[in-house]
């Protein structure tokens, strides 16, 4: 009635009344088709395109119905998909997130080969099961690729499922990691494993943090020997800068290492996959490289959507414009939740991102010679156990280009960090940032280096809270490698965090508005350009010398912009200089520190002082509080303005109630 009466309204006052979208309804699996509706979603975006061409302007909704919708492949939109402005395409599932959209494959269970059964862990025999995998996931040679550093992205060949999500290639040791006896080139040893236990395993991984805690690579292992009470492996390269000894390392994808529930082993000879599932015999593989591949298409809204087990990144947007994924579940990727490389003006809100196998989101847009921003955003999202498989150099939030936003995101519990920032503009404000880095070492929860052109970022408003290093590891909350320069670090509350704001050689930076609660030294700055780090601005072929090199600095546009980079190589280019530290509130908490030839004289710093009140409880509430306005009265009289935790933003999306992915 109501619509009858606005209809009759516009009517009236003489305003064409909008028409009603074209619905596609897209039947579930085993859901047999209703009227008008079609089978697959790749159906329904071809009578999507017939029906824009018969009427350009018209509203178009793709209606997945609850239940499965199952991906042998990446569903396709190009140019011609999408919508316009004011009438985009819109893929859409039910509001309360019943609607999967995933790329596996559910196998079903054969007898258990009786050669294989004999070669199983004791504790294994019984529990374990047979599947029999499609003949594409047959043919791999490898189940996955080297994971090394600056590597390309590589999916594995597929990933297993069961009923709590992603198991894990079998492994030893179980738990952690055991340690290298010694390291030379490729090859190193490992005491307490027998080499009969590596027998026929033509695909054996070695995996770990090979020289430095920073970097997680995984090697093939191309040749066994018995060595003394162990047995020496060798590589089938040299890690980065090599292996040393006692080097947290763990083989992966051995028979012997199937010994516990959510552990998996495939025999590529017979194809046969043996599983240890948590929970009933369903398993899954995951077998589409990628679900939605969206390239050069504009106005388009993902929507109310549970996206789950793609090989690689379950959403990739590359080029286009207004595209925009909302109040979706992504998970269980073995590669990225979702990629903005290039578009326009796009990117996610109100989104679970979980269990992703590498970054969780990637924003690139923008035109950095021209300072032009690309308007790409993540906002008011979950971010949570990314970086599943590549535990390092794989933050929730990976920027490029210009003017990227992350604001009022809750980014939690993972190994990796928060947000990388390369390029120019980017702006993080308003996140809630909480439990990483666990047992990393040398990182920070957001992360920039190496590039004294990648200013103008500010970093506002933020909670970062419980990233502690532990005995043998140290981590950042605001880590600023190797002179990066011209950021904005201003209302923050860091909450127990060590070395909260870390310059490392850098220029130009104003840390300024700030609390820091046990939080120790509030700020860092060294001159390492001066000291260990002198080659990296000495030599003209250093990668900071070539980012350096690669913009246009001397332009109108970039000299407007950033006033002080032009000249700066005849501007004692090593010297930490030109940070201003002022008007930071310290409780519990050491003053800035200065180091490696770092000077405070060389900056600008004024009114950095301790409340005027401190609190009675204030030691426990240092320990304890998770909640900013535990500490609000300690601002009072300062000037300060304590950030709020962004939960009153961010809200759980309407898909979030069950289990990721499944």
């Amino acid at each position: 009635m109501r619509t009858l009466l606005l209809v009759a309204a516009a009517l009236l006052a003489g305003v064409p009344a909008a028409a009603a979208p074209i619905e596609i309804p897209v039947a579930a699996e085993g859901v047999r088709s209703g009227p008008g509706g079609v089978a697959t979603l790749t159906e329904a975006l071809a009578e999507a395109r017939r029906r824009r061409i018969r009427d350009p302007g018209a509203a178009i909704v793709i209606a997945l119905g609850s239940g499965t919708h199952r991906l042998a492949g990446a569903v396709r939109l190009r140019s011609q998909d999408g919508g316009q402005a004011g009438a985009p395409l819109v893929i859409r599932g039910p509001a309360d997130g019943s609607a999967r959209l995933v790329g596996s494959l559910r196998l079903t269970p054969v007898p258990v080969d009786p050669a294989l059964a004999g070669r199983l862990p004791a504790a294994a025999r019984g529990h374990v099961r047979a599947y029999r995998l499609p003949p594409a996931l047959r043919r791999e040679a490898r189940i996955q690729a080297p994971i090394v550093l600056n590597g390309p992205p590589a999916p594995p060949a597929f990933e297993v499922f069961d009923g709590e999500g992603a198991m894990h290639p079998a492994r030893w040791p179980a738990e952690g990691f055991a340690r290298a006896e010694d390291g030379d080139g490729p090859a190193f040893t490992l005491a307490g494993l027998p080499p009969s236990r590596l027998r026929d395993e033509p695909d054996l991984w070695a995996e770990g943090y090979w020289r430095w805690g920073w970097l997680f690579e995984a090697l093939p292992v191309v040749r066994t020997a018995a060595q003394g009470h162990g047995t020496r492996l060798t590589l089938d390269r040299t890690p980065y800068e090599g292996i040393r000894a006692g080097a947290p390392i763990r083989l992966v994808h051995l028979l012997a290492g199937l010994d516990r529930p959510g552990g998996w082993w495939r025999d590529a000879r017979s194809g046969i996959l043996l599983a240890w599932p948590r929970g009933g015999e369903t398993v899954e593989v995951s077998v589409a490289e990628t679900l939605l591949s969206v390239e050069g298409a504009a106005h388009l809204r993902v929507e109310s959507l549970r996206l789950a087990m793609a090989r690689g990144d379950l959403v990739s947007v590359r080029g286009g414009r207004d595209v925009v994924i909302a109040d979706s579940v992504l998970s269980l990727s073995g590669g990225r939740g979702a990629v903005f490389a290039g578009a326009r003006d796009s990117g996610l809100r109100h989104c679970d991102v979980a269990g992703t196998g590498a970054e969780a989101v990637m924003l690139s847009g923008g035109d950095r010679r021209t300072l032009a921003p690309g308007g790409l955003f993540l906002r008011d999202s979950r971010l949570t156990g990314y970086a599943r498989r590549e535990p390092t150099q794989h933050p929730a939030v990976a920027l490029d280009g210009v003017g990227a936003e992350v604001a009022g995101n809750v980014i939690h519990d993972s190994p990796a960090y928060a947000v990388h920032i390369r390029g120019n503009d980017h702006r993080i404000t308003g996140n809630e940032i909480a439990n990483l880095l666990a047992g990393a070492t040398d990182t920070g929860a957001i992360y920039a280096g190496r590039d004294w052109t990648a200013r103008g970022s500010l970093i506002a408003g933020n909670v970062l809270r419980d990233i502690r290093g532990g005995a043998d590891t140290e981590v950042k909350g605001v880590y600023l490698d190797d002179m990066a320069s011209g950021f904005t670090v201003t209302g923050n509350l860091f909450l127990r965090v060590d070395q909260p704001v870390f310059i490392g050689g850098g220029r130009d930076t104003l840390v300024e508005g700030n609390v820091f609660v046990d939080s120790s030294p509030s700020v860092h700055v060294d001159s390492r350009g001066q000291t260990w780090a002198r080659d990296a601005v000495t030599d003209p072929q250093s990668e900071l010398r070539a980012a350096y090199a690669a913009m246009p600095v001397e332009s109108p546009v970039w000299r407007a912009r950033y006033p002080r980079l032009p000249g700066l190589l005849d501007d004692r280019p090593a010297v930490a200089t030109g940070n201003v530290i002022a008007d930071n509130l310290l409780v519990l908490s050491d003053p800035p520190r200065f180091t490696d030839g770092g000077e405070a004289a060389e900056q600008s710093l004024a009114r950095n002082r301790n409340p005027a009140s401190p609190r009675a409880d204030l030691d426990r509430l240092a320990r304890t509080a998770v909640n900013p306005a535990d500490f609000a009265g300690l601002a009072e009289g300062s000037g300060l303005r304590l950030p709020t935790i962004p939960s009153a933003r961010t809200r759980r999306s309407p898909t979030a109630g069950a289990p990721f992915g499944r």
